[in-house]
């Protein structure tokens, strides 16, 4: 399974990152122009060529997350249709953003005052006073124009949403070692994957022993096989965590169990079938 990128481009103080920040689900990447500046890309400067440059590494890492499986939301100015044009080389499954806010605007939101210092002469080469930020063309690759002067944070990262659908919202999760997945993994899970219910399958990424046979990588394949017609199914893979602690009166509850459910057993599958028919699946009930 692969993941997608969603590139928020804008002029600065455009409202990028807090769009970035409301899109951000459970198995995704937040890539920020200006941490990446402050980190991975202290080398560069902020000519059209380092620019540039920082836009191809970054596309890079954002390529390299898709495909591990992550989703990627990146808020950048990419101020240039040549960069536009070389991140959709980069990146494989791309989609642009691009965040029309008018420049006064931005300036009023700019609280670091880089815009009253770039008018000063104190900043140079800054995008929408002394370096250009050129809008989009017909024809260039936009997926969506979002103003976010004239609505509100909300309402715009819920237009992406529903434009892209970015935004994953489960409303059941379940987390277990799932080692192998069977029968009885799937009647609980198939109670809300059936009904249309939006689900994350947790997968606990324990230590491979005589227990834990398969890796979570392993059961993941496995996983997303069995619900590959099951778009409202994802998986994620967390660490090996040994408890869950649930809230009072939060809302949350627990999935009951049926006797017959329970008594199906992971250890008798295991000792049972080969490992290469439980990644084939040859355990299952037909």
């Amino acid at each position: 399974m692969t993941g997608e990128t969603t590139w928020l481009f804008g002029l600065p103080c455009s409202g990028k990152t807090t769009l970035a920040e409301g899109l951000v689900g459970p198995n995704t990447v937040h890539l920020d122009g200006d941490y990446l500046r402050e980190t991975l890309n202290t080398d560069l400067g902020f000519s059209k060529d380092d620019r540039t440059e920082n836009l191809r590494r970054a596309a890079g890492i954002a390529q390299a997350l898709n495909e591990q499986g992550f989703d990627v939301v990146a808020s950048f100015i990419t101020p240039y249709r040549s960069q536009r044009e070389l991140i959709a080389e980069k990146v494989e499954d791309v989609s642009f953003i691009h965040v029309n806010t008018p420049i006064e605007v931005c300036e009023e939101r700019d609280v670091k005052g880089m815009y009253e210092q770039a008018r000063e002469g104190e900043i140079e080469g800054f995008t929408g006073v002394d370096d250009p930020f050129e809008e989009p063309e017909d024809g260039e690759e936009v997926a969506l124009e979002v103003r976010t002067a004239t609505q509100s944070s909300e309402a715009t990262i819920k237009e992406i949403n529903d434009e892209l659908g970015v935004k994953f919202d489960p409303s059941h999760i379940f987390i277990g070692r799932w080692q192998p997945l069977h029968d009885g993994h799937r009647t609980i899970i198939d109670s809300a994957a059936d009904n249309g219910k939006d689900v994350v399958i947790a997968i606990r990424d324990t230590e491979l022993s005589e227990k834990n046979p398969l890796t979570a990588q392993e059961r993941q394949e496995l996983i997303e096989e069995v619900y590959e017609d099951h778009p409202n199914v994802e998986t994620m893979i967390i660490p090996d965590v040994d408890t869950v602690a649930i809230g009072r009166d939060v809302g949350y509850s627990v999935v009951s169990v049926p006797e017959e459910v329970a008594e199906i057993s992971g250890t008798d599958t295991r000792e049972e079938y080969e490992k290469s028919e439980l990644l084939e699946g040859e355990h299952f009930a037909d």
